[in-house]
């Protein structure tokens, strides 16, 4: 049995909640940053900036305006500028619609390529994404704000492009 003198004992629990706390608290930052999305393996490569265009071949209005779940095909222009071949492995996109727009996209938001680029060169990349539309309204004719970034891997390394879209409803 413990003797409590002059509240000693509280002092020690408390240090102790303290230290747990703390260690809760490391434990939890150390592993978010463990189970955050991959990085890129390797080192950067040093080639200019590929050209990113987008346009979107199949949307809303194509399919009646549906209110709920569809997919949205997309049509991705990769312009490589550089030297040598780069490879297009992955495309991360999600909707950043500030209340609004015609639809928003659902998970999963990464689509996985091996499309290689040949240097100095445009490459056309079709996926259909899925969406949830809201049917025929007001916002259907609202644009889509889009984000992402495209992951490429080239001869000398790893490159990460993040993009920004606007794309009109009409």
């Amino acid at each position: 049995m413990i003797e409590v003198i002059g509240g000693e004992q509280s002092k020690i629990s408390s240090r102790l909640y303290r230290f747990m706390r703390r260690l809760a608290i490391l434990a939890f930052v150390l592993t978010a940053c463990s189970s955050s999305s991959p990085q890129s393996s390797g080192t950067k490569a040093n080639i200019p900036e590929p050209q990113i265009g987008i346009e979107e071949l199949s949307g809303p209005g194509d399919q009646g305006f549906p209110y709920g779940a569809f997919e949205v095909k997309y049509q991705f222009q990769i312009g490589n500028s550089a030297d040598v071949p780069i490879t297009l492995k992955r495309i991360t996109i999600q909707t950043v619609n500030p209340a609004g727009g015609a639809y928003t996209l659902r998970a999963p938001n990464d689509y996985y390529f091996n499309k290689v680029i040949p240097a100095k060169s445009v490459v056309p990349v079709e996926f259909w994404a899925k969406a949830y539309g809201y049917g025929r309204s007001m916002r259907e004719t609202e644009p889509v704000t889009v984000r992402g970034v495209a992951y490429f891997q080239t001869p000398n390394g790893y490159y990460n492009q993040v993009f920004v879209r606007e794309l009109d409803q009409m």
